[in-house]
């Protein structure tokens, strides 16, 4: 498969590091809320789909990418630059604490496939 092929089909996520984070607890929290209703006695088809509603906020937590946002073209987070970048959750999270990871290709944001640029700090 060439490079250009690649590029083309490889995913790019669409949610930044806040909005994985309010996404993890809204999820947990359903998950949460469900299992111990159902636990509780509470009406067992009411607690299943709250479970099941909780499913949609964790699995765009972990992929870092929202199906909904790319129909609307959205996304939380930038695909350059400084700040808030697009990327998986390690790289995101390396970039918020400042190290500013820079990928090695366009489509590759995660802490595997970037490098770092020596700073004043590290070269001391």
């Amino acid at each position: 498969m060439n490079t250009q092929t690649t590029e083309k089909i490889a995913p790019v996520q669409n949610i930044g590091l806040t909005d994985r984070i309010v996404r993890f607890f809204i999820g947990g929290a359903l998950l949460a809320v469900g299992g111990l209703w159902s636990v509780e006695g509470g009406a067992l088809p009411y607690s299943v789909a709250i479970v099941l509603l909780s499913i949609y906020p964790l699995m765009t937590t972990m992929m870092g990418w929202d199906p909904v946002y790319q129909m609307m073209g959205a996304r939380s987070c930038r695909v350059e630059g400084d700040g808030n970048i697009c990327g998986t959750f390690p790289f995101e999270v390396d970039n918020a604490l400042g190290n500013r990871p820079i990928p090695n290709k366009s489509y590759d944001h995660s802490l595997s496939g970037s490098r770092h640029e020596k700073t004043h700090h590290q070269a001391a």
